[in-house]
């Protein structure tokens, strides 16, 4: 198996840093030409840019066009071809690429020789429809050996890509929806991305759909033949197997000799002819199967460089997370979605659109049921019928032009680039409305509504405004192919009424009746206005990635916007005298919620000094405060004045930069959890620059709090805290001592669920090497796989809230995302167990009775490569722990059977007294009175 992976391509680069500038330095030097292009694909002769190379050769003649190869087998087919072509490694190829005025590439800057390429026009043809997140999307991408956990590794990186990335000047794509995909990815402007289409699938697009599929086998027969096989059987039917690459791990598809067996009998009994194509970055140990049975054939690259012409030849294709789904969707080619590791990939990689919307529902997880579902497709019928249907959905979401001519479209793009007179801007036609997509004809946007009209090509089922962490449901009225749709802007949320959205970008999404899945796709026919402010947020209404998009932000004046007005009021902060208030200003998880032990302060300060003015920092107004506290967004003008004048703040965690202690202000860091995991200092491998900003930020704390002597004893090393420590329990875990029936029923109404119901939360912590909640459950399967346990069984899932800003809510039945629920604590209430990982509500929860479970996957991992423990958890852990989905299944299973509080063992009296013998239900009483007793507030 091929052993690439990020962090070592990312340290190779690293390594070679003094090469780039020395490439750098002679691209200077040499002139470039704009009559000498360079082309060259990281799969060596094929992709889009041997398609461009030739359609330039026909059309451009005077240009100097040559092809630089990675081996001395691609320089002979290429050469064999008629190319002008030379190695790409050596002075040759860096000669070649320092005085092209174009480079032409389709995986990256490798694909040339990297050392010449600054300075030069690149095209990048990337190397299919992303669904797997790419660069600046993904955590994997950002990684490095040995130091890739340490802090400032993955900006450092970050800031590599993004330099990369600026020197991509043309990055032609499918469809405006890729286009956005790209544009993150990349961090490059709207301008250097542009919608063509993609030249690598003009093949598949071209003459009829016989002589596609005439020519396709002929060129799978011709592979095989090369490879020392034999062609294809007239007629058979033709399955192709490819899965995509782990990252350097192992493929879990990979057959067992048993399963081998199967497959070969499978393909006997259908007379199938089954093509095994393994990533070449991922390479399994497919030989086997090839040896086994004459109906099993490798066509690896060796066989076939470029697999995209053969795809019109299959009648089925078999993969787990590849782009080729997109490219057989465009051949007409249905697919059967095969992914055993689902949830681990999720956790590591992560998708640009949620797996069983990719998919179309449920993947096979064995290789029984993939060939069963293969059977089935091969076989005619409903499930052929479903899985067309499905490939046509995947094509017309990510592909907008379907004439194949995406690289004459690419072509005029480049010629417009380097200012040919005779070429323009790209011809690109508006793609057909009837493909499934509306036709926005008038949006309109006020202070406290969305309203749209337009045309549809079906009936709309159901239309919305898709966020990641909320939607925005309109109503519909349609007449005929004319709908009218809206919806306020202002609604409830989880029990607050009249709150504002989120802050973020929500697609209109419609889904048709007879659609399983909705289309993120419509033409915007309007001219659109620039949107609005009010007091509670800002908005607007924008046609982008391939559809419309509500864009809402926080509410700042526009003198309170962007780095350079943030400056200005940092400025002002810092000169400004403050006056002081007998006020206190709260601040949750960096202003993204009001709660934790924060709001249980507020709360019982409220109780006995209402005469103190409370103020919650929140990101926007979405943000719900306690009744009678005042909202201040953070950045806001207001903002800084009460971070100077008021006298008491309470945080949970860091103050970060933008703060300045004044004389009367004291600060009362409350923390947010007894910790397993190492903190600051206690890290392995901190830096110094780490070790300077711990001590800097511990320094602005008067007061620091914990929950129990074991975690003040490691709040004071880890932080080099040297200030008052009070130790008086967790205000935050009040309400699960004091709480009574009625509230959990409230809270758990407002969950929506009902009183039989058996609620599962499960509550991971963040991983430093990914920014989206962890998957190794696959959360969105799991209430099926409960469902067989007694009793009715909801999911409640609850990612940690620095996952908050990334990923988007789970939508499937029995599971309900309370990732933006704003109280933990309440979510604990309502909960009939509770499932964690390495996350501090483990000490919390063991305050009550309700059962806990330790899923703990990753834990050797997360031990060694990301944090590491204060003591071993299997060892000291009261509650069962488990690594896998189906022993975590099996816990749930026994506690269904007997649901009553369990009996109390001498480990979880002997943790409860070490973690949470003063959470007794008054912890904010104690710590509020002490905050009156040290005269951190005025008298009242």
């Amino acid at each position: 198996m091929a052993r690439f992976t990020f962090s070592a391509g990312n340290a190779r680069v690293l390594a070679r840093a003094p090469l780039y500038a020395l490439g750098a330095l002679a691209a200077v030097l040499v002139p470039r030409s704009p009559r000498r292009w360079v082309f060259a694909s990281g799969i060596g002769l094929g992709e889009g840019a041997l398609a461009l190379l030739a359609l330039t050769a026909e059309r451009e003649p005077e240009r100097h066009l040559t092809w630089l190869a990675s081996d001395r087998a691609e320089l002979a087919a290429a050469r064999a071809r008629g190319l002008r072509a030379l190695p790409k490694r050596g002075p040759r190829g860096l000669w070649a690429t320092l005085r092209a005025g174009v480079v032409v590439v389709t995986h990256g800057f490798g694909d040339v020789n990297r050392f010449g390429v600054s300075g030069a026009r690149v095209v990048q043809l990337w190397h299919g429809i992303p669904l797997k997140r790419l660069h600046l999307d993904t955590g994997a991408a950002l990684r490095l050996p040995l130091i890739g956990s340490l802090p400032g590794v993955g900006r450092l990186m970050a800031a590599l890509y993004r330099r990369a990335g600026a020197q991509i000047a043309l990055f032609p794509v499918s469809s405006e929806l890729v286009a956005a995909r790209i544009r993150s990815a990349f961090g490059l402007p709207a301008s250097r991305v542009i919608v063509t289409g993609d030249p690598r699938d003009d093949v598949l697009l071209a003459g009829t759909p016989e002589a596609r599929r005439s020519t396709a086998r002929a060129l799978v027969s011709a592979a095989l033949v090369t490879a020392g096989g034999a062609p294809l059987p007239d007629a058979s039917p033709v399955v192709l197997y490819a899965p995509t690459w782990r990252d350097g791990a192992v493929d879990a598809a990979i057959p067992t000799p048993a399963e081998w067996s199967q497959i070969a009998a499978w393909a006997d009994r259908t007379g199938a002819t089954l093509l095994i194509r393994s990533h070449p970055l991922g390479a399994g140990s497919y030989a086997e199967g090839a040896a086994g049975s004459p109906r099993i054939r490798l066509l690896g690259r060796d066989a076939l460089t470029d697999v995209t012409p053969a795809l019109p030849a299959l009648d089925a294709l078999v993969t787990d997370y590849s782009s080729i789904a997109f490219d057989a969707a465009i051949a007409g080619v249905p697919s059967v979605f095969f992914a055993p590791d689902l949830a681990s990939y999720l956790a590591t990689r992560g998708l640009y659109q949620p797996y069983r919307e990719f998919s179309g529902g449920e993947p096979a997880t064995t290789w029984v049921e993939t060939l069963e579902r293969l059977e089935a497709v091969l076989g005619g019928g409903p499930a052929r019928d479903d899985a067309l249907r499905h490939a046509a959905w995947l094509r017309d979401e990510v592909v907008d032009h379907l004439d194949g001519r995406a690289t004459e479209r690419v072509l005029e793009a480049i010629l417009g680039l380097l200012g040919d007179p005779v070429a323009t801007a790209p011809a690109v036609p508006a793609p057909p409305a009837s493909r499934r997509r509306l036709v926005i004809t008038d949006a309109e946007l006020d202070d406290h509504a969305v309203s749209l009209r337009g045309t549809t090509p079906g009936v709309i089922a159901r239309l919305a405004l898709v966020g990641p962490r909320q939607t925005i449901e309109l109503a519909v009225s349609q007449v005929r192919d004319e709908f009218t749709a809206g919806a306020p802007l202002f609604d409830e949320r989880w029990g607050a009424e009249g709150l504002p959205p989120r802050s973020d970008d929500y697609r209109l999404e419609v889904t048709l009746e007879g659609d399983v899945h909705a289309s993120a796709r419509a033409a915007v026919a309007t001219e659109l206005d620039p949107g609005f402010r009010s007091p509670l947020l800002r908005a607007e209404l924008r046609a982008d990635a391939g559809t419309l998009v509500l864009r809402v932000a926080a509410p700042l004046a526009d003198d309170e916007r962007g780095a350079s007005a943030q400056k200005r009021l940092e400025a002002q902060y810092r000169r400004r005298t403050a006056i002081p208030e007998n006020a206190v200003f709260f601040e949750s998880f960096y202003s993204q919620t009001a709660a934790c032990n924060p709001l249980a302060i507020d709360r019982e300060l409220a109780r006995v000094r209402p005469d103190v003015t409370r103020y919650w920092s929140v990101v926007d107004r979405s943000i719900a405060v306690p009744e009678g506290a005042v909202a201040i967004v953070e950045g806001s003008a207001e903002w800084w004045r009460v971070r100077a004048d008021a006298r008491l703040l309470v945080v949970n965690d860091w103050l970060r930069k933008r703060w300045m202690p004044r004389p009367h202000q004291s600060v009362l860091q409350t923390w947010h959890g007894t910790m397993l995991k190492r903190l600051a200092l206690d890290r392995e491998g901190v830096g110094l620059r780490t070790r300077i900003a711990v001590r800097r930020e511990s320094r602005r704390w008067t007061v620091l709090m914990a929950q129990n002597d074991y975690a003040a004893t490691i709040l004071r090393r880890a932080y080099a805290f040297r200030g008052p420590l009070w130790v008086e329990g967790y205000p935050r875990n009040d309400v699960l001592v004091w709480a009574d029936p009625a509230m959990r029923r409230a809270v758990r109404a407002r969950l929506g669920l009902r009183p039989e119901q058996r609620a599962v939360l499960y509550a991971p912590t963040w991983r430093d090497d990914a920014r989206e909640i962890v998957d190794y459950l696959d959360l969105p399967s799991l209430p099926s796989a409960l469902a067989a346990l007694p009793g009715e069984h909801v999911v409640l899932v609850r990612g940690h809230s620095r996952t908050l800003r990334h990923g988007r809510d789970l939508a499937v039945d029995g599971l309900i995302d309370v990732t933006t629920y704003p109280d933990m604590a309440e979510l604990l209430l309502a909960a009939d167990v509770v499932v964690t990982d390495y996350s501090s509500l483990m000490f919390d929860i063991t305050a009550t009775d309700t059962p806990l479970v330790l899923f703990a996957p990753d834990r050797e991992h997360y031990e060694r490569e990301l944090r590491g423990f204060y003591f071993d958890l299997l060892a000291e852990a009261p509650v069962p722990v488990t690594d896998s989905r189906a022993g975590l299944i099996a816990e749930l299973a026994r506690r269904a059977a007997a649901p009553g509080p369990a009996a109390e063992s001498p480990a979880l009296s002997a943790w409860r007294q070490r973690f949470t013998a003063l959470d007794d239900g008054r912890a904010a009483e104690r710590v509020v009175a002490r905050i009156i007793a040290e005269r951190m507030l005025e008298r009242g």
